[in-house]
């Protein structure tokens, strides 16, 4: 039997830094992406959450799983899996599609971008195993042929107020007629590749896909051609900023794929992965942690809760469709962003100087990984549950996204979050409940500004 040094230098193997990026030899900080590493900072993740209002980054989402559907029924099966439909899907449009459970909870999402008219691809990590399950062992079968691709294509964004001349810089060529959500060709030193308009980051801003061959190649010329207009190259400690600043709920981060169960279509899915080897990204190994709630299905969470209740669409027949119908004239909860008290924070910091220390915040926020959820409250009763809780350098503010009961998301309504583990010196924070997104979406500006 190995012995513990070479079990852990043969799971070591299993794991590489992301291969679409040329290596820094600056960079000795690592965090873990999916099952490749990225730099966790490149100049400091202050700058680099800065980056994308006042210049622009260029950032690496290759690991992400991606699958390829093509056939007659391609677009029905993703229809039949999402809670929207798209009778006006035109080739190089891209849509945000969400994959519920029959109970309506959500168990992946992700984009969607139509290559050409019998032929799409799909982007995320639990939504394309879920996608997969349901193309091999669903209740519907489809004329259609169904590839994972993810290693075939790099995506890269170039996403801030000077992305427009980069990428007509680098390319040589007009961005600005780009609708939002929508792709055409460009090429970099003879490299094509698809320019999809899109906003993760809440500015306007590209997504690139490509062929994985050519990554490091287009990554390390919009780098250099960047480099005159302040461009950064984005790390997995600033990443996730901008999914709160933004409001872009994330799985594994805002709530957990709805995969944690033990009803006969789990234990089958459960099957389905361990026989294909795609345990390790199938997000079964994820839980929870705060006060909130440890239990996995508490962080299970419809469309209405996450603010995308707006693509749940009833006109056509999809998984979860009965559930989500019977709540969608008044959903119980809303996504709100929450201003934690300045003051009541900095005694967090305070008390690290004391015998009473409180739980430590990270900063800019914790890492992936897990759920953290912590009580929200109204007059004694736990009213939401406060995720994601961040601190944004750009507005000197400490936040979190919340999910909350709809009759205390008014803007403007005072609450108290409860900050620490169970068992341990815990603080009561006051917090204001603001917008979401908390910083004004920029998305969708003419990009001849």
């Amino acid at each position: 039997m190995p012995d513990d040094r070479q079990q852990s230098a043969e799971h070591a193997s299993t794991i590489s830094a992301a291969p679409m990026v040329p290596i820094d030899p600056s960079v000795n900080t690592w965090t873990r992406f999916i099952t490749t590493f990225e730099p966790s900072e490149y100049t400091t993740w202050i700058d680099e959450s800065v980056s994308w209002k006042t210049t622009c980054y260029i950032g690496d989402w290759s690991p992400l799983l991606k699958l390829r559907v093509r056939g007659p029924e391609a677009k029905a099966f993703f229809e039949y899996l999402s809670t929207n439909h798209w009778p006006d899907f035109r080739v190089h449009q891209a849509k945000h599609a969400i994959f519920c459970r029959e109970d309506g909870k959500i168990v992946g999402e992700g984009v969607i971008m139509m290559l050409g008219h019998e032929d799409l691809i799909f982007t995320s990590v639990p939504g394309v195993t879920w996608a997969l399950y349901q193309f091999y062992h669903g209740a519907r079968k489809f004329n259609a042929t169904i590839e994972v691709v993810s290693d075939e294509w790099y995506l890269f964004q170039v996403q801030g107020p000077k992305s427009v001349e980069i990428m007509e810089e680098v390319t040589g060529s007009p961005v600005t007629d780009l609708k939002f959500m929508n792709a055409k060709e460009l090429a970099i030193d003879g490299s094509k590749f698809l320019c999809l308009r899109q906003g993760v980051s809440g500015e306007r801003g590209f997504e690139l896909w490509g062929p994985a061959r050519e990554g490091r190649k287009v990554y390390s010329a919009i780098v250099e051609s960047g480099a005159k207009f302040g461009i950064r190259q984005l790390g997995g400690r600033a990443k996730p900023v901008n999914h709160v600043e933004g409001a872009f709920p994330t799985p594994g981060l805002d709530f957990l794929p709805a995969v944690h169960g033990n009803d006969p279509e789990l234990r089958s899915y459960h099957e389905f992965l361990q026989a294909g080897n795609l345990v390790h990204v199938s997000f079964l190994h994820l839980g929870a942690n705060g006060n909130y709630s440890t239990d996995p299905p508490a962080h299970h969470r419809t469309p209405y809760d996450l603010g995308w209740g707006w693509l749940v669409n009833f006109e056509h027949d999809f998984i979860g469709k009965d559930a989500l119908k019977a709540i969608a004239d008044d959903p119980p909860n809303a996504l709100v962003t929450l201003e934690w008290n300045s003051e009541d924070v900095i005694d967090v910091y305070t008390s690290l100087f004391r015998a009473d220390t409180l739980e430590y915040m990270e900063l800019p926020r914790n890492a992936g990984g897990s759920v953290t959820g912590s009580r929200v409250c109204v007059n004694d009763a736990v009213v939401g549950c406060a995720v994601s809780r961040c601190y944004s350098y750009w507005f000197k503010k400490m936040i979190s996204l919340c999910i909350i009961e709809k009759e205390h998301a008014v803007l403007g309504t005072e609450v108290l979050v409860l900050w620490g583990k169970e068992n341990e010196p815990q603080k009561l924070i006051r917090a204001i409940v603001k917008p979401a997104p908390y910083k004004e979406d920029q998305r969708k500006k003419s990009l001849k500004s």
